[in-house]
């Protein structure tokens, strides 16, 4: 995800909630310019052993040494990708050669060059080089990224890997584009492990980007995402909060800080955080959804209400919870019917989703329609949800209603056992009508 202008190359997270909306990782991802989950850097190698033993000697030697990955843009676009890969190739190990540098053939259109003693501007010129030649043989571009050692404590070898990621960095400003290895790339580096699930090597490159810039806002934002998905809600929020700090209109860091309020169920607290994220962007999906969350658990349904409609305007197909919280809101604002189309949406998206089978049901009920579907909702929810008070004691009702008395005590019963303080009087009620039943059967019998 871009910034608001679009224009920053960081993949920014969001904490998502369960709304249904959560983009598909790959589409998200080529949409906004971003390397995949395949353009991982564990992928290819790329790494010293592939050059001849002269290279490797050199390497050894140098105190100083850079790499470069040059990329035939649109390869696939190509009539002839091959006769212009060969001249392209042709054209690099000639100006490696001049530059007392090395080069091998990596993936198709992708060219490896090792210049031992080169340092980072040098490396640019390389590539300015490069481009000039290029251009004189035809109107092909090329994109390319840049790593130099020493650098940090990478080893030698882990220039390779680096400059790699460096073109990956490059991607995001399009075709004709060099990236020198920075904190950002190690953030995109970091954002693939953790799109492709590995959160500890995600963590590892973006504690690597701090080590080159301290203060990278998008980063500690990252990492925040990644403690928020593992649970540790304590230094996701401290992440977050040094984002935002760093940053006081980042409106993503803000954003998470106070969805760590509303994992932690400290709804007050995330409504100041979404307050003030909203006065940055209230444009946001999830920002407006968890705003309607917030408001909705603090017994404010009328202005929940409110951001929820906001929310699913901003999307094409929200998903099942958020017509599930859409109903919760009308159901609590009084309007039954309304709330019934928004639960019976919701079960369509999400036929498991016990919340929704019981909140239609009681919906029904409560407006004497769809009796028999009603009861089967209602049913359907406990059965998913054994151990859900409000749906057996919403069961019960309709049991109630149907006469069933046996069966409306048994639920009434549960219902309390899980915490639903309002069914201890009708287990008191359903009790007595028990027992005058089993009196009228006595003396029916005598």
């Amino acid at each position: 995800m871009t910034d608001r202008q679009g224009k920053n190359p960081e993949k920014k997270h969001l904490l998502l909630s369960e709304s249904g909306v959560r983009p598909d990782a790959g589409k998200a991802e080529k949409q906004n310019g971003c390397i995949d989950a395949e353009a991982s850097p564990e992928d290819e190698s790329i790494g010293e052993s592939s050059f001849s033993e002269e290279a490797l000697e050199q390497m050894d030697k140098a105190n100083a040494l850079g790499a470069i990955i040059l990329r035939i843009d649109d390869m696939e676009g190509i009539a002839d990708p091959d006769a212009v890969g060969a001249a392209v190739r042709e054209t690099v190990e000639a100006l490696c050669r001049e530059s007392g540098g090395y080069c091998r053939t990596g993936a198709p259109g992708e060219f490896v060059c090792l210049l031992p003693g080169a340092d980072e501007n040098q490396c640019k010129d390389f590539v300015q080089a490069t481009r000039k030649q290029v251009a004189r043989v035809g109107n092909e571009t090329i994109s390319s990224g840049i790593a130099v050692y020493p650098t940090l404590s990478f080893e030698k070898a882990d220039v390779f890997e680096n400059a790699k990621k460096a073109l990956a960095h490059a991607a995001f400003f399009g075709a004709d584009s060099t990236v020198c290895f920075d904190a950002v790339s190690l953030n995109i580096s970091g954002d693939a492990f953790y799109q492709a699930g590995n959160i500890d090597g995600a963590m590892a490159e973006y504690e690597l980007a701090l080590k080159l810039d301290p203060d990278n806002v998008n980063v500690y934002n990252s990492m925040g995402v990644c403690h928020g998905e593992g649970g540790d809600y304590d230094r996701a929020f401290s992440s977050f909060a040094k984002a935002a700090a760093l940053d006081p209109e980042d409106v993503f860091a803000i954003y998470n800080a106070g969805y760590i309020h509303m994992q932690r169920q400290e709804y007050e607290a995330a409504l100041e955080y979404f307050r003030h994220a909203l006065t940055i962007d209230d444009t946001i999906f999830e920002l407006l959804f968890q705003t309607g969350c917030a408001l909705y658990e603090t017994g404010r349904a009328e202005e929940a209400l409110y951001h929820i409609r906001s929310a699913m305007s901003k999307s094409d197909a929200p998903g099942g919870t958020a017509y599930r919280y859409l109903g919760d809101c009308l159901l609590a604002a009084g309007d039954t019917a309304e709330a019934a189309r928004a639960y019976n949406t919701a079960v369509k998206l999400r036929p498991d989703d016990a919340h929704c089978l019981s909140a239609l049901a009681h919906c029904y009920e409560s407006e004497g329609r769809n009796a028999e579907i009603a009861l089967v909702f209602g049913q359907n929810a406990v059965e998913i949800e054994p151990d859900n008070g409000l749906f057996h004691h919403r069961l019960a009702l309709m049991y109630l209603n149907r006469n069933r008395i046996n069966r409306a005590f048994d639920h009434f019963e549960v219902a309390l056992e899980y915490g639903y303080s309002a069914a201890g009087t009708y287990v008191e009620s359903t009790r007595g009508l028990l027992a005058e039943m089993d009196a009228k059967e006595n003396a029916a019998g005598s």
